[in-house]
């Protein structure tokens, strides 16, 4: 096999001597391996590959962004093991700090998609742009790095892997995410294709290493899909939107804080300057109206999460199903099941984004007498379906009642903790759940099989969108943020350690009782 081989580092390139190199090489010498191919690099710029692909000299490309036109030119292939976009870097103290911020500049460019997608979005029409070119990803960080240009358009993957060799700085903007496949003539055999791609549905990529993995390791669907360009754009600008409502939440939260402060000092100055009383009431009425303002930006971007960005992805939701019942092709229907599979994942993502964007503005709960057994008990029911699905069996043997002042959010909590319990544990394993007594409160400990948490790893579960390092499990790096706030609201603690003679982890969950 004749393989194609361009300048794209990190991703595919090759070094003075031409030998071949890279992620999508790599991939590539794992296939020829397993099945007995053998291949050779013919190294060239991109243009050349293409054309040497159109004219049959060679039979492979890898790392192709797969976008309408080269799909209607090459047959590609649709499992993705990299989704690419632009970023825009600009020089360290630069006065530049969103797109609003280019008007007028010199943006240097390659010729690539992700200049393309960026010249030709409708939200550009109005803003005038000076662009320079650069004759390589190199050459644009070395001209921001000199002020020949004050920004310029880089891919993601190689700025990860150069933007430290040099003084810049990126701005949190995502430009027309593309997932990078390989190109086959037009006219090759099918069968290459789908070859190539049920390898890489097999493939785990860590650190740059690949490995294979087995039906018995597979806990997910590996697949990446072919998805249209108007959802990954409407997806990379809810993502990006969705993060960025949610740091400006935190900023508003320490802001509020702040004039919190401010208010009590303007307090303890009106109790020694009695003459300067009027004065002082004025300024402390000011600051009463923006904190009070401050507090509906909170409500504002709260709402902003619960409606406007579920909107579109419930009208996705819609039509999707729409075609999944009218779609006879099976391709398209693949595709519509893969639209619809990330689809809930978004919906997932904002609804807790939502959740924990409320409980972050209580300040505390309405509390009820609840018996933590009972409550338990009705999470299991609830997750019955997906024990069974796993054959996994749930030790929960408890005696007596087990009273506690609870608000009925605490059964969001042991819905995610026994949930993960599930997704992290091997099939036919057991989950064990015991309520120990601790003089004034409950202690509640859940323990699975899986395969742990590394300890590096644990002071970190709870935050925002970290999450343990689990390969191929899906989340959204909220849960246990939730899991953790709502528990702070009911003053009680959770904890992790690692199970019983170091195997899975334990879950501790204090509650207080209930007061006699």
């Amino acid at each position: 096999m004749r393989v194609g081989v361009y300048q794209n580092d990190p991703l595919i390139s090759f070094d003075d001597n031409g030998t071949a190199e890279g992620l999508y090489i790599d991939i590539l010498k794992n296939i020829a391996s397993k099945e007995g191919l053998e291949l050779e690099f013919v190294p060239g710029t991109l243009d050349r590959s293409l054309a040497r692909l159109d004219n049959g000299s060679i039979d492979i490309v890898p790392a192709i962004p797969f976008t309408p036109e080269m799909n209607e030119r090459f047959l590609l292939t649709t499992e993705a093991a990299f989704t690419d976009w632009g970023v825009v870097y600009t020089y360290s103290d630069s006065n530049i700090s969103s797109m609003n911020d280019l008007g007028g500049k010199r943006i240097a460019y390659y010729e690539d998609i992700f200049f393309e997608s960026f010249n030709a979005s409708p939200g550009n029409s109005n803003i005038s742009y000076t662009f320079v070119k650069g004759e390589n990803y190199q050459a644009i960080f070395e001209m921001i790095q000199n002020r020949d240009a004050d920004a310029g358009i880089i891919a993601r993957s190689y700025g990860n892997e150069h933007e430290s060799q040099y003084d810049v700085k990126k701005i949190s903007f995502v430009i027309s995410p593309t997932d990078m496949v390989f190109a086959l003539p037009k006219n090759a055999d099918m069968n290459i294709s789908i070859l190539i791609d049920e390898n890489i549905r097999q493939m785990v990529i860590e650190d740059g290493k690949i490995h294979y993995i087995t039906p018995e390791t597979e806990t997910t669907d590996l697949n990446t899909w072919e998805s249209p360009s108007w959802l990954k754009f409407s997806v990379s600008i809810g993502g990006g939107l969705l993060l960025l409502l949610v740091i400006l939440s935190l900023i508003l939260r320490n802001k509020v804080d702040e004039k919190t402060y401010e208010l009590n000092s303007k307090n303890r100055e009106l109790e020694v300057e009695i003459r300067e009383r009027k004065i002082a009431e004025e300024k402390l009425k000011q600051y009463s109206l923006e904190l009070k303002h401050s507090n509906e930006l909170k409500d504002l971007f709260t709402d902003i999460l619960r409606h406007d960005l579920i909107n579109p992805a419930t009208v996705i939701k819609g039509y999707v199903e729409y075609l999944m019942e009218v779609e006879t092709e099976t391709q398209k229907r693949e595709a519509a099941s893969a639209i619809e599979r990330n689809n809930k994942k978004l919906i997932y993502l904002i609804e807790n984004a939502a959740n924990l964007a409320k409980l972050e503005n209580m300040d505390e709960l309405d509390y009820e007498s609840l018996d933590l057994k009972e409550v338990i008990e009705e999470v299991l029911d609830n997750l019955k379906p997906k024990l069974d699905e796993k054959k996994i069996t749930v030790s929960f043997d408890q005696d007596g009642g087990y009273p506690a002042e609870l608000n009925a959010t605490i059964e969001d909590v042991f819905s995610n903790l026994i949930g993960n319990s599930i997704k992290y544990s091997p099939s036919g394993t057991t989950i064990a759940i015991k309520i120990n007594d601790h003089e004034d409160a409950w202690e509640v400990a859940i323990t699975d099989q899986g395969e742990g948490i590394p300890d590096t790893e644990k002071p970190y579960i709870f935050d925002r969108f970290k999450r343990a390092h689990k390969v191929n499990v899906k989340g959204s790096g909220l849960g246990l943020a939730i899991v953790k706030r709502i528990i702070e609201l009911h003053e009680g603690s959770i904890e992790v350690e690692d199970g019983p003679d170091g195997k899975g982890t334990t879950f501790k969950v204090t509650l207080k009782k209930e007061k006699i």
